[in-house]
């Protein structure tokens, strides 16, 4: 076996102009991000303006949350740093990433800064890129972590977060929704509300759990399958899955199935468009997430039982 060391090619050998090659490249390809981040990022849209500006990458989260990717081909500096403040401002990003080649000590810091006194739920990115050349007709982008948001700077946050307008109009959305479920079924009975824009119930299978999501703008009903065991979770959703046909005839519409093969979990979904976290739309929509939930149980039921008795369980 030849042992070689790795051969590093300059980024602009690769892509000449970060807005016309490297911007459109990352947005076809976000997965070589994502594969580093702890979170999925969605690409929204690409040079989107704000105000007089153009935030390279804008994108959403899992939860429906903002995120700005910034990127350069050079060192970072300082007027990139001022057009991401700005961009941060402008999209209320939840996520914010700095890409270059080539991080600047001074913007280090800052980004460490910011992780520490910006709210628990911002984190703050910088990403050094390069290229490694894998042989003659083949290259690979390195995405090394430079900065990034640590459990012991949430937890210095965690004040911020209860006392955040946000958290408090999430609390007092599990406050209302859980007074319209426990009318109703008590698989929500013991949970209490919580600043989270998650809220988990059991369904009497370990690792396989309901999950009501509220966002800015919709919500969404799920049934998240985290078994310690990856192979044991798609296994699974295959199960799950052989029943489509069946599970969304009886439920009455088309559900989201993702298996996500890259990713520990899988989840299965109904998206909720209706009712979010802005108030005007809790009077109908809280009765629309409980009479929606009823139905969730009463057909996914029946196979969450199958699935404790499989010898594979």
């Amino acid at each position: 076996m030849d042992i070689k060391k790795l051969e590093f090619i300059n980024v602009r050998d690769i892509w000449k102009s970060e807005p016309r090659h490297f911007t459109k490249w990352l947005a076809e390809n976000i997965d070589f991000l994502n594969d580093k981040l702890d979170i999925t990022l969605n690409v929204i849209e690409t040079e989107k303006q704000i105000g007089s500006f153009n935030v390279d990458i804008y994108c959403e989260d899992e939860q429906g949350n903002s995120a700005i990717i910034e990127n350069q081909l050079e060192k970072t500096d300082h007027t990139h740093l001022g057009q991401i403040l700005t961009y941060t401002v402008g999209t209320a990003a939840k996520t914010v990433i700095w890409i270059s080649p080539e991080p600047r000590v001074e913007h280090i810091e800052v980004f460490e800064w910011l992780n520490e006194v910006t709210p628990v739920d911002s984190s703050w990115f910088l990403y050094k890129i390069e290229v490694l050349k894998v042989n003659d007709t083949t290259v690979s982008p390195l995405f090394t972590k430079v900065v990034g948001p640590s459990q012991e700077v949430k937890n210095l946050g965690s004040e911020k977060k209860r006392i955040a307008e946000r958290h408090q109009k999430r609390r007092k959305f599990w406050e209302a929704l859980l007074e319209k479920l426990n009318e109703k079924t008590n698989i929500y009975s013991n949970v209490n509300p919580t600043d989270d824009n998650w809220l988990n119930a059991g369904t009497g299978v370990g690792g396989v759990y309901y999950s009501i999501i509220v966002r800015k703008e919709s919500s969404s009903i799920q049934l998240v399958i985290d078994k310690s065991n990856i192979e044991l979770n798609k296994k699974i959703f295959e199960y799950l899955f052989e029943f489509r046909e069946e599970i969304e005839k009886e439920f009455g519409e088309k559900i989201i199935w993702r298996k996500m093969e890259q990713k520990k979990s899988s989840r299965i979904q109904v998206d909720i468009n209706d009712c979010s976290l802005d108030t005007e739309t809790w009077e109908n929509g809280l009765d629309q997430i409980t009479n929606k939930f009823l139905i969730w149980d009463n057909v996914f039921s029946p196979f969450i039982k199958k699935i404790s008795t499989q010898i594979w369980e």
